[in-house]
């Protein structure tokens, strides 16, 4: 059987939220895009603790850096695939997500005296399937990152304390 490591676990993860996300369309439940930041938030402090944990398992010798390269490798591919099935899910999957919401935020701009058009044209520039993915991948690759160091910094100075010596 093939070792398992960091990288597995992350697409492993990913996959699951990416099921989840796509079961709960399919199964009528709205779920808003925001609602979604607890279970993102878990999979990626797992990500990066599991990432760590394989790499000192394969080589209880490994430093700082490496432990830090691991948790961020997680985390870019995580928040990677996370924002690339965001894209999709919103191009393919739920089409009209943003167009009611922008529709709902053009009306409020016209009602303060806006254009239509020009309130067409920047609410539809912003509140958009890529613009939000970039935000999805942006907004977790930032916290991953930050959970990368803490978690390196754990398993460099706390965890490896509790590791069996052979």
């Amino acid at each position: 059987m093939a070792a398992v490591s960091g990288i597995r676990i992350t697409l492993l993860l990913a996959l699951l939220a990416l099921v989840l996300r796509a079961g709960l369309f399919y199964a009528g439940v709205h779920v808003a895009p925001f609602d979604l930041i607890p279970l993102h938030l878990l999979f990626i402090v797992l990500a990066v603790f599991f990432s760590g944990h394989f790499l000192l398992n394969r080589d209880p010798s490994r430093g700082f850096g490496e432990l830090l390269r691991a948790g961020f490798q997680a985390t870019f591919v995580y928040a990677s695939l996370i924002a690339l099935f965001t894209w999709l899910y919103y191009k393919a999957i739920d089409t009209t997500a943003f167009s009611d919401y922008n529709e709902r935020l053009i009306q409020g701009f016209v009602e303060q005296g806006h254009g239509e058009d020009e309130s067409r044209a920047k609410v539809e520039a912003l509140y958009n399937a890529f613009s939000y993915s970039a935000i999805t991948f942006f907004g977790i690759f930032i916290v991953g990152s930050f959970n990368a160091l803490a978690f390196a910094a754990l398993h460099h100075k706390v965890f490896r304390r509790f590791r069996r010596r052979n």
